[in-house]
Parts: C-alpha cells; sequence; structure tokens
C-alpha cells in the first residue's frame, strides 16, 4: 500500500505544485515523501478522533490537551496546508476502505470543538482545509442569502450600546449559522458568537483566504467587520453577554481588543450586510423608538421604579383633575 500511496502522489504531484503560491525548493523525491508523511498524519489523526482508538492515556496526542491544540492551531494556518486532492486520494485508497465516514465528515468531527459544522451538503472542488471550512460556512447559509451582489457603498452601524439607546433590542437567534443576522420588528437577532482559544486565528486565516484567492468572496472578511462595528467598548461586550449572545471565557477589556483587530481594516469589494446596515441606521434616525429606550431605562428599568413612576403620573393626573374641576365650580 505504501508503493501504492506514493505513486498516487507522484502522479498528482505537478497539481500539487500548483497549489503554492511560490516554487517548491525539493526535489521531487523530497516533495512525495513530505506529502506522504503530513497526508498520512492528517487522515490517521482524523480516523483516531472519530473512532477513539487514539485516546488511550498513554497517547502521545489525544492524552495531552495541549498538543491537540496546538494541532487544532497548525492544521488550520494556510501555510500550513496540504492540497485536499492528496487527502482524499491517499484516504480512499487507505483508511477510506473500511471507513463508513468520508473524510470530510472525519474532519468535521476533528474540528467540532473549533465550530459546530453541519453538513447540508458534500462540498466540491475542495483545494485545503479552510476552504472547506469556508464552503461548509457559507453552504449552510442558504444559497440565497448572498447571491445578490450588494453595492460597495454603506455606511458603519453604532455600536451595540448606541444601538440600544436608539430602542434596538438584541437576541440570541436560534439559528446554527455565524453569519445569519437579522433585523425585524426593531430586534436584532445574532446567533451565538462563541470565542475560545483558536478562535482568532480561525477567522483570521479565513480572511486571508478571501483576500488572497481571486474567486473568493467577501462573507468572512464582512461578518468581521459588522463585529468590529458592534463592538467598540466593555459596555459592548456586556450587553452582548447578557443576552447570552457572546460566549467568551477573556475579560471585557481583552474581548474589545479581540473584536477590534479581527481584520485589520482588510479591503472588502462585495460587503455582505449593506441591506442590514442599511435598516439598522434608518432605525436609529427614528425618534419615537429612541425617546421610548430613554423612557424604560430611565423610569422602567426596575419594577420598583416602574411602580414609582406609575404612582407619580396617577397623582399628577388626580391633582390637575382636582385643579380643574376647582376652578370649574
Amino acid at each position: 500500500m505504501l508503493r501504492e500511496m506514493t505513486n498516487v502522489i507522484k502522479t498528482l504531484e505537478g497539481e500539487a505544485r500548483a497549489y503554492y503560491a511560490g516554487p517548491i525548493n525539493h526535489s521531487s523525491d523530497d516533495f512525495v515523501k513530505i506529502l506522504l508523511i503530513d497526508s498520512c498524519f492528517i487522515i490517521e489523526l482524523f480516523y483516531s478522533n472519530a473512532n477513539g482508538e487514539g485516546k488511550l492515556e498513554n497517547d502521545p496526542i489525544f492524552g495531552m490537551p495541549s498538543m491537540l491544540e496546538v494541532l487544532d492551531h497548525d492544521l488550520i494556518l494556510l501555510e500550513n496546508q496540504v492540497p485536499w486532492v492528496i487527502l482524499e486520494r491517499l484516504f480512499t485508497i487507505s483508511i477510506g476502505l473500511v471507513c463508513q465516514k468520508t473524510l470530510v465528515e472525519l474532519a468535521i468531527e476533528f474540528f467540532r470543538n473549533v465550530y459546530p459544522f453541519t453538513i447540508s451538503y458534500q462540498p466540491e472542488d475542495i483545494k485545503h482545509i479552510p476552504d472547506l471550512f469556508k464552503k461548509l460556512l457559507v453552504s449552510s447559509m442558504g444559497v440565497d442569502k448572498f447571491e445578490k451582489k450588494m453595492p460597495y457603498r454603506w455606511e458603519p452601524v453604532p455600536s451595540a450600546t448606541r444601538l440600544q439607546e436608539a430602542g434596538i433590542k438584541f437576541r440570541k437567534s436560534k439559528s446554527a449559522n455565524m453569519f445569519d443576522i437579522k433585523f425585524r420588528n426593531g430586534v436584532l437577532e445574532i446567533p451565538q458568537i462563541r470565542i475560545h482559544e483558536i478562535t482568532e486565528t480561525f477567522i483570521k486565516n479565513l480572511i486571508s483566504y478571501e483576500q488572497c484567492y481571486p474567486s473568493s468572496d467577501d462573507t468572512i472578511t464582512s461578518y468581521a467587520i459588522l463585529l468590529d462595528n458592534l463592538i467598540d467598548t466593555t459596555k459592548d461586550v456586556e450587553i452582548l453577554r447578557e443576552r447570552n449572545i457572546l460566549s467568551i471565557c477573556m475579560n471585557s477589556e481583552d474581548a474589545v481588543q479581540f473584536f477590534n483587530k479581527l481584520y485589520h481594516t482588510t479591503c472588502v469589494n462585495n460587503f455582505k450586510y449593506v441591506a442590514l446596515c442599511k435598516d439598522l441606521n434608518a432605525h436609529c434616525q427614528k425618534r419615537w423608538p429612541r425617546w421610548r429606550a430613554v423612557l424604560v431605562r430611565r423610569y422602567f428599568n426596575t419594577p420598583w421604579a416602574g411602580l414609582s413612576t406609575v404612582a407619580a403620573v396617577t397623582l399628577l393626573i388626580l391633582s390637575f383633575l382636582q385643579t380643574f374641576f376647582s376652578i370649574k365650580k
């Protein structure tokens, strides 16, 4: 089997070299050897994770949580990618003969702690692991969500604090897709944002991939820009935390820094949330929602405050009626 796998890589060597931006300064034999070793490691890692075969007490990988975190991080980096065509072909002639799951399913199961992917279809023409993630994320949104090319010009939205002051409410969306952010009837629905150790690496590498690959779109970049708009201060973080939209294990100050440096003013040619931003900004221009929000925040923020306000208004009305009837007599 080793010879068969080596021959497969040799037949795909030219295609594999074309995946990399610059020339590969390795001989044919060395390049094939590198791809063989790296591919076999990744395939065995995914398979062992799914079947529990490597999760023994003294296992050098699964027995060390820190090692798994390092692998999660390194396998997402763009500079560490093995062409998916190599992984798929080697999987087919090896573990694929006895495994009931596809390589895509094994990869998703391994990275489930990074993002809870769901398979709505089997993606085609996968280039590498980050490309697989992007295809899964965008496809699970629905084919018609971002199919219309929106105009480039768009206006940033106010922060979560400013939106709340304008009368907008925040609610955790039931959608499992991170991009499915909706605004309707004065409520901004946002799927839960889970931040852990390698989230920054995950998102930044997908943004880099969008920026470097010609036919890619700007979905991830648009998402990062929108979050940067919404989260500007620690108060913004707390607002989203209180509504269970933001799930993080860091303090509010670090969370602000995290969101503010996600994309570093990266260019975007097709911002995906133009309509959403337009609706939010239009709502903020209305006076009544803003006045109502101020009234609720100042006079009805607690049950006792609400009762006191109602009592005061009632007393004022009774005093006015008493004065009115006294004058009328």
